[in-house]
């Protein structure tokens, strides 16, 4: 894989969910401890143009599925101080734009978490002609979810790793 968006076969494609991942790591107990965890993409799209910067994505994520290694932590997680699934069971991302800068590609937008929203960058890490990884850091308090952060930190690092279906 590379870091060329020119890697990815041009077309409409949608997200292979049984194949794509996200893990995440945050911090609980005030910033003392590591949390690392998983969540499902449920569906998306992604769109390559020729002209990269014209290409856009578009992802639903599964809030029941955050997963850590405390089941205690995930069902508070999945509750109504933090995700409230039963209310909110997709966090979506729209893609607002593309763009190369210092640090390679990247696809900007807006992540939409329990009824608020925030922009979040995502930097392209590598790159391959039906796969891709890109990288992120989530401020979840401004994209609405404020409560518990004894629980999980402001800051959660996102990777997601997507192959997209022919």
């Amino acid at each position: 894989m590379t870091n060329t968006l020119t890697q990815l076969r041009p077309g409409t494609w949608t997200i292979d969910p049984a194949r794509s991942t996200i893990r995440f790591t945050g911090t609980h107990v005030f910033g003392l401890k590591p949390v690392h965890g998983t969540m499902a993409i449920r569906s998306g799209t992604v769109t390559v143009a020729a002209e990269p910067r014209r290409s856009s994505v578009s992802a639903e994520v599964d809030a029941a599925s955050w997963t850590t290694d405390d089941a205690r932590r995930d069902r508070d997680v999945r509750g109504r101080r933090f995700l409230d699934v039963e209310r909110y069971p997709t966090i979506g991302f729209r893609s607002t734009g593309v763009v190369h800068g210092a640090d390679g590609w990247q696809v900007i937008g807006e992540l939409s978490v329990r009824g608020g929203s925030t922009e979040i960058p995502l930097t392209m890490t590598e790159i391959g002609p039906d796969r891709f990884t890109a990288t992120g850091r989530v401020d979840r308090v401004a994209a609405g979810v404020a409560g518990g952060r004894a629980i999980v930190g402001r800051y959660v690092d996102v990777t997601l790793t997507v192959t997209l279906n022919d």
